[in-house]
């Protein structure tokens, strides 16, 4: 036996392989498909769980099912259209579990089982990430991406069985078989790598639906794809184990952000993430009450009262105001600009800080100094964000 095995020509064993490979038929029916895809997550859940050590924090766990369980009651409920895949809904039990793993990831098994690593919730900056990120796997259970996935690398070995077949017959030589396999190999990577773009373009968009009517902010999904693919930039040996299999190119943050706006939604980062935003703080310095407008740990502006007019904390409430208005719409550098007058820091023309003789005396230093290190600060932060909505 041996020794036919071994005048057999290799390309036959491999040929037999992939036709094994092209044998299962998946259902066409999605009731039907959903109880395969059910009895396959089962399956696959044994043995992850064999290998990987669950968290059973009830406060951790707790937080995951309640955001995960309100976005698969919208997914069991109701249809949103599927680019890829099938929109048909099948409603899947959705279990959410915590693997004890300081990697940031997350995935989902058929049938809907979904995972997230303990280094994806200590990433995440709210529960609006974190929906976004558990929105984005359930779109994947709902959308029955996996069977649709499989069913085209089922199609696709059948393909190539037959060009290696057809090769076969005609007493092709086995270095040229040797290259067509080869080849063929390389055609099925291109192939299912495409698929899974599709899949995961599909399960971004319907993420953001998702998130919406679940009452949660689908910005949360922009601002960790927008973080993530930044850090890795960054720490390129950062172990964002999310990477390899929900890769975070820029046209992807432009899809979500294109899906948020064609819902009527605001894109405001500072209200899902701990993005830098201006703030108040009141102190006492010998007796005296002292109103700062801080940006991060830096003083962007002390307010003083105007008699008769108004008080340092309207002004300093006045100014955060305006720059948190400011941060929200996406400013860039060159916006920032003093006034002809040396003491106004204006953005797109509009005045932001107004250095009055007033908050020159509490500071200390001339208007114009004080005008220019407020637009210093602010342009500092519009540039951190800039670099981050880069990726």
């Amino acid at each position: 036996m041996q020794a036919l095995m071994r005048k057999r020509n290799p390309a036959i064993l491999i040929l037999a392989a992939l036709l094994l490979a092209a044998g299962p038929v998946f259902a066409k029916d999605i009731q039907a498909a959903g109880k395969d895809e059910i009895k396959m997550g089962k399956e696959a859940a044994v043995e992850i769980e064999k290998e990987q050590k669950l968290i059973t924090d009830p406060q951790v766990v707790e937080r995951v099912e309640r955001i995960g369980q309100a976005i698969a009651a919208i997914a069991n409920a109701e249809v949103v259209p599927a680019s890829y895949g099938s929109s048909e809904i099948y409603k899947f039990e959705y279990k959410f579990k915590v693997i004890d793993d300081k990697t940031v990831n997350a995935f989902s098994l058929p049938g809907g089982t979904i995972y997230v690593d303990k280094g994806l919730l200590d990433y995440v900056e709210s529960d609006h990430e974190l929906a976004g990120v558990l929105a984005h796997e359930v779109a994947h259970s709902a959308h029955h991406h996996m069977t649709y996935l499989l069913r085209e690398q089922s199609k696709l070995d059948g393909q190539i069985a037959l060009v290696l077949l057809a090769g076969m017959l005609t007493r092709m030589d086995s270095r040229d078989l040797g290259h067509i396999l080869i080849g063929a190999q390389l055609l099925r990577i291109a192939k299912t790598s495409g698929y899974g773009q599709k899949a995961e373009n599909d399960a971004d968009v319907s993420a953001v639906t998702y998130i919406a009517k679940a009452g949660y902010n689908p910005v949360g999904s922009l601002t960790f794809m927008e973080r993530l693919a930044h850090d890795y930039a960054a720490r390129p040996a950062l172990d964002l184990g999310i990477m390899q299999t929900h890769p975070i190119p820029t046209d992807r943050c432009k899809t979500v952000t294109a899906q948020i706006k064609s819902l009527g939604l605001p894109i405001n980062r500072r209200a899902v993430t701990k993005s830098v935003k201006a703030i108040i703080e009141e102190s006492e310095v010998d007796g005296r009450k002292i109103v700062q407008v801080k940006l991060g740990t830096d003083v962007l502006f002390e307010a003083a009262a105007i008699e008769s007019v108004v008080t340092a904390q309207q002004r300093a409430e006045a100014v955060a105001t305006r720059v948190n208005q400011l941060l929200d719409s996406d400013p860039v550098v060159r916006e920032i600009t003093l006034g002809s007058d040396g003491r106004t820091v204006l953005a797109r023309g509009e005045a932001i800080v107004v250095v009055t003789p007033q908050d020159a005396i509490l500071i200390g230093k001339p208007p114009s100094e004080v005008a220019a290190q407020a637009a210093s600060i602010l342009r500092r932060t519009v540039w951190a964000e800039m670099v981050t909505r880069l990726y």
